[in-house]
């Protein structure tokens, strides 16, 4: 999805601002029935994979203010995504783990904050009921288009210049020598000579990996 009508020059302020939204409009509100008192978090959201996440399913995630230097919730929205109806309904999401500093995981509070507000599914892997669709739409026609262009991650391969590759000595019985190394660095070989017993060739096992 291309986004060129975006008042916002990056995703973290376009972020930031719809957090603010939906915290001061849809869950604050809630929050003074069903909390204990809860304040509005300090929060930063961004985009990215966060550390142990990469390749999980989750699409996103907030952690506790313990986690950071500075005392404030971290959410993070997976680059995968660009749908601003999806981003905006995990946001809620994570917004609710954020009041309560995920004390509650995904019961009790959340539970009754994520129902309350318009979250339908699984509370785990939540989305947005009709209503708060429309309500989400609102926000997007504020905002305007969503600045980011989904990551597509299984086109991701690692170069064969990186990979180290296995070299051994022909004589394996007797000598028995083996290294690993680069491409780059095979090629820059002047003398295939084993440098361990010297009476050998060097043999590279391209895509060996034991």
């Amino acid at each position: 999805m291309k986004t060129t009508n975006s008042v916002f020059p990056t995703r973290e302020a376009y972020l930031t601002e719809a957090s603010n939204l939906i915290l001061d409009d849809l869950l604050m509100p809630l929050a003074e029935k069903y909390g204990n008192g809860q304040e509005a978090p300090k929060f930063r959201i961004s985009v990215g994979f966060p550390k142990h996440s990469r390749g999980g399913k989750a699409i996103a995630v907030c952690f506790v203010k313990e986690a950071s230097s500075d005392g404030v919730n971290e959410i993070f929205i997976n680059p995968e995504i660009d749908s601003p109806l999806e981003v905006l309904g995990s946001v809620v999401h994570e917004l609710i783990h954020a009041i309560d500093n995920c004390e509650s995981g995904h019961q009790n509070f959340f539970a009754k904050m994520a129902r309350a507000v318009g979250l339908e599914g699984p509370l785990t892997k939540t989305v947005p009921g009709l209503d708060l669709q429309l309500t989400l739409m609102g926000y997007i026609d504020l905002l305007g288009g969503f600045p980011h262009n989904r990551m597509v991650t299984d086109r991701v391969h690692k170069k064969d210049s990186t990979r180290q590759i296995k070299v051994c000595c022909s004589d394996t019985q007797v000598c028995g020598f083996m290294f690993r190394t680069s491409r780059r660095q095979i090629e820059k070989l002047h003398d295939s000579t084993c440098p361990a017993c010297y009476s050998h060739t060097l043999v590279v096992q391209d895509g060996s990996r034991d």
